[in-house]
């Protein structure tokens, strides 16, 4: 089983690509999770799409056709899902040219350095999804609260529990996936 992993956040030392990553180490042996970085998707522009996707835009849609599912690690800004993970959900799910997540298992996770974790932004990424046409998965949830204090400084996560609701998750959402495919 193949799944796409976007980080929402595109810094360089950002909790959820350290959460990505990790996912690769606690996933079941029969998936494959493969980072897909999105620095490079040009902001959302009706224009553009008019005139067909833009190469990156087009990279990333056929690496999701190529796929069983897409997994999304969001951070979360003033109760809310960043706005590059919104720039991708509209590339990728508009009608205009190819909506490639209709009809896409998706799955959502976050870590954020606050008490509450993702919560928030991952009820509006899992909208949009929804609005977009994809299967989402809804149980079990993964919020990374304090996260800056769940990972060593080599970004291993070291938090026990943490590892245990992550390998669960994944466990949970590739089994869901494979009774869709």
């Amino acid at each position: 089983m193949k799944i796409i992993a976007i980080s929402g956040s595109l810094r360089q030392h950002s909790l959820n690509s350290k959460l990505l990553a990790e996912a690769g180490s606690m996933k079941p042996d029969d998936v494959t999770i493969t980072p897909y970085e999105i620095q490079e998707i040009p902001l959302f522009n009706g224009d553009l799409e008019e005139d067909g996707d833009p190469e990156a835009v087009l990279s990333l849609k056929r690496a999701l056709k190529e796929s069983d599912g897409l997994l999304i690690v969001t951070p979360e800004y003033h109760e809310s899902m960043p706005g590059v993970i919104k720039n991708v959900l509209d590339w990728v799910g508009s009608d205009a040219n190819e909506n490639v997540l209709r009809n896409l298992p998706v799955g959502v996770i976050g870590a954020s350095p606050t008490r509450f974790g993702t919560a928030h932004a991952q009820k509006q990424v899992k909208q949009a999804l929804i609005a977009a046409g994809s299967e989402v998965f809804q149980k079990p949830e993964v919020y990374v609260a304090k996260a800056n204090e769940k990972f060593d400084d080599k970004g291993n996560l070291t938090d026990e529990r943490t590892q245990k609701a992550v390998t669960r998750y994944l466990q949970s959402f590739s089994s869901w996936i494979g009774e869709k495919i």
